[in-house]
């Protein structure tokens, strides 16, 4: 069946010939892979700064990211573009990555933003293969008891898309952090034909960022059920947020990936939704650069303790 376009969708992306190998040749030549880095961190910048578009939920987001402790961010594989424009350079920033030749690139994309990495996935059944995601699980937990802000795709690094694998909500659970939901969408852009629909902004585009009231895991000792209702409250508030960005957009919402049997259906934001309050409806970048005064006052209390704990240590 034909899926519907956008508005400025170019539809799927088709890989053929020479750029098939060439694309062969990102994921796997080092060089290649760090100009193509390069050339996304460029791409990314330079489409973040010439959008225009409302961002609903700063104030929370601003708060959340500058306030003490561990920090879990998820948002979508498919909507992973705006993901490095988070990453505060004051503050101690993760990704959790597969450990795979894609995820090789992104790696090199978001360092260019001082992201650190950790790296594996969930074990590949099909190919009786661990991926190294027990090391990652373990070192993103004593990332997150140190304080970082961590970020994930509940959904990758290979779907089903759009549902919630439980990595997030058992990492929140474990050690008592707060889930940042986030969802961001575009007029104008490309909708491309991989497994997660990834959507890639067009530049001078008009777009939108919501970002929800952080998600309060239950306690450790709630045991496995409280974990999965969390992990459906993740997945249920991530999809109803990336729908509603879509739907300010002008732009049709990406049907998710097959459920598990008896999984309920997921419920859509009310227009009256606090979460929905307008904020600034017309604003150069939708990203951080043009971030808050209270990031910008997080930021410098950041780097001022810096200073003073380095001169103790004189």
């Amino acid at each position: 069946m034909a899926r519907a376009r956008g508005r400025g969708d170019a539809g799927p992306a088709r890989r053929g010939g020479l750029s098939e190998r060439l694309f062969r040749a990102l994921r796997t030549g080092p060089r290649l892979r760090a100009v193509a880095a390069w050339l996304g961190a460029v791409y990314i910048r330079f489409v973040t700064r010439t959008a225009r578009g409302a961002r609903i939920g700063q104030d929370q987001q601003d708060r959340s990211i500058a306030a003490e402790g561990g920090l879990i961010a998820v948002m979508w594989h498919g909507r992973l573009f705006v993901s490095p424009i988070f990453a505060p350079p004051w503050r101690h920033t993760v990704a959790m990555i597969s450990n795979s030749r894609d995820g090789d690139l992104i790696a090199a994309i978001v360092g260019h933003w001082g992201v650190e990495t950790v790296r594996g996935s969930t074990y590949d059944r099909r190919k009786r293969q661990d991926k190294g995601g027990a090391d990652a699980f373990a070192a993103a937990e004593a990332a997150l008891r140190e304080g970082a802000l961590l970020a994930i795709t509940p959904d990758g690094p290979r779907g089903p898309r759009m549902r919630a694998q439980p990595g997030a909500a058992q990492l929140a659970q474990r050690t008592g952090v707060p889930v940042l939901p986030i969802a961001f969408s575009v007029r104008r852009g490309w909708l491309l034909g991989s497994w997660d629909r990834f959507l890639l902004p067009a530049p001078f585009g008009r777009g939108v960022i919501i970002t929800a009231e952080p998600l309060q895991p239950p306690a450790p000792e709630a045991g496995r059920d409280a974990a999965e209702r969390f992990r459906l409250a993740i997945e249920q508030t991530l999809t109803a947020l990336t729908e509603e960005a879509d739907r300010r957009c002008g732009r049709p919402s990406v049907e998710a990936g097959a459920a598990e049997p008896g999984t309920p259906a997921r419920p859509r934001l009310a227009p009256d939704d606090p979460r929905l309050a307008e904020q600034d409806e017309s604003q150069p970048g939708i990203g951080l650069q043009s971030g808050s005064k209270d990031q910008t006052d997080a930021k410098r209390a950041a780097r001022s303790a810096g200073r003073d704990e380095a001169a103790s240590r004189a």
